[in-house]
């Protein structure tokens, strides 16, 4: 297993070399069996032949990239950044209007494109990426047609699938805040897998997602969501989040956390990834995010809900 900060080293390594065109520099960073999907859900592909291709059409557009952040899981494997990429409007804009992906041009082309996206990348033993995946859904494509400098307009219209979607980390956050414990709970499915942090404990079903949001609530968890971003199949939702925990100690959390929902949009898998360097002690006293309610229910009485990452139901 890769420490954090070498994983956090390789995801900013793969940016740098993706916006300074270095194509061949950037596939020595991948195993030659990787696997990829770019955007997830617009289907899978394999081997440095189609990796080659897939990057070739940004570098032909002069991306560059910046990282938003950055955060890993626990297991030694993954780390997940989110990223805001500008870059030309052709090769890929024409592309993507063909695919329904971004509205056709009504009057001059535009002259930029920019992505903001959430990278996972599955890092192995040799330190290698072996597993590749790029989430954002339409609306995370904006186009600008005066340059790079903006400004960059996004779709003028969100679907409403695409918009509950993007709702479901708000409903969470208000509810679980305000000290909703059953609320929150029935925002999943009965058979609910929760890893927070990936790496660290896995927990199954609503009864421990019940007693990690009543934990929660104890704890005084404040978070603050940064820009969402989606996938094209309407399945996940990656959000990026800042949390302060008031009890027992003061601790900041910078993480990133994935949600698969199912066909009635309710979370059926949430991966929350942040590391250890990804944790600070203390913040300023004149940090002035609000405090959550406290859960004033009953709590609940199982003992046995939150297990070791791995352990079966």
């Amino acid at each position: 297993m890769l420490n954090e900060r070498t994983r956090k080293k390789i995801a900013r390594e793969h940016s740098r070399r993706l916006s300074e065109g270095d194509i061949d520099g950037l596939l020595d960073l991948y195993a030659k069996d990787v696997t990829f999907e770019a955007p997830v859900g617009a289907g899978g592909q394999a081997g440095h032949e189609a990796l080659r291709a897939h990057f070739e059409s940004a570098i032909a557009g002069n991306v560059d990239e910046t990282i938003v952040e950055s955060v890993v899981g626990q297991d030694g494997r993954h780390v997940l950044s989110r990223i805001t990429a500008v870059m030309d409007y052709r090769p890929r804009g024409p592309l993507y209007a063909d695919r329904g992906w971004l509205p056709a041009p009504e009057g001059a082309e535009p002259t930029a494109l920019r992505c903001h996206y959430a990278l996972l990348l599955r890092v192995g033993e040799s330190g290698l990426i072996e597993d590749m995946r790029a989430y954002w859904g339409k609306p995370d494509l904006e186009t600008s047609v005066d340059g790079r400098s903006g400004p960059f307009v996004g779709p003028p219209v969100i679907d409403p699938d695409e918009a509950a979607l993007r709702e479901l980390p708000h409903n969470y956050l208000r509810l679980l805040q305000k000290g909703d414990v059953e609320g929150t709970v029935a925002l999943f499915t009965d058979d609910i897998v929760f890893e927070d942090p990936v790496g660290g404990l896995l927990l199954r079903g609503k009864d421990a997602l019940r007693e990690h949001a009543f934990r929660g609530s104890e704890g005084k968890v404040h978070e603050m969501l940064g820009r969402l971003v989606t996938s094209m199949d309407g399945r996940f939702v990656v959000v990026l989040g800042d949390a302060r925990v008031y009890v027992p100690a003061r601790m900041r959390m910078r993480m990133i956390t994935i949600c698969e929902v199912n066909e009635d949009r309710l979370g059926a898998h949430i991966q929350g990834f942040w590391g250890l360097t990804d944790m600070t002690i203390g913040f300023p006293d004149d940090d002035t995010a609000p405090e959550p309610a406290l859960d004033t229910a009953r709590r609940p009485e199982r003992k046995d809900a939150l297990k070791p990452f791995g352990t079966p139901s």
